[in-house]
């Protein structure tokens, strides 16, 4: 797993190229966005939710938004279907069953900017094995 923390002006610029309004994608532009890759490296099949992953911080638990509570929130403003089909493609899945071999990119964000750097844990399951994956140190972009 790799996570690269995207700065606000890379989110508004790639999302208002695919048909946002700058006001529209604020809010997300706003959020904690990373872009995240993912490799199935073993020779099993895995599966992992993005709504089980956790950020630790000094002030607590955050989640990661689910990109069908963004998909509700762009629906309510009004935002086109293409440019709405746009985001859920750019998006890290909420679930994913991943072959051996398989490897997905996306983005997510969470659901409120934490202050200072975090651990990320990322539970998955693997040959019916509970298993996770931390990334320490983790630090949102700057707001730009």
């Amino acid at each position: 797993m790799k996570a690269t923390a995207l700065t606000r002006s890379a989110v508004m610029a790639f999302y208002q190229a695919r048909g946002f309004s700058a006001q529209a994608i604020s809010p997300y532009a706003d959020a904690c966005v990373f872009s995240f890759e993912l490799r199935n490296s073993t020779r099993k099949t895995l599966h992992l939710r993005l709504a089980d992953w956790r950020a630790q911080t000094a002030a607590g638990t955050l989640r990661f938004r689910l990109p069908q509570s963004w998909e509700a929130e762009w629906a309510r403003r009004g935002v086109a279907e293409p440019a709405r089909i746009a985001f859920r493609w750019a998006q890290f899945q909420s679930e994913l069953e991943f072959a051996p071999g398989d490897w997905i990119m996306g983005m997510a964000a969470l659901e409120r900017r934490p202050d200072g750097a975090f651990r990320l844990n990322i539970p998955y399951v693997i040959d019916g094995r509970h298993r996770e994956i931390t990334l320490d140190k983790l630090v949102c972009a700057a707001l730009d």
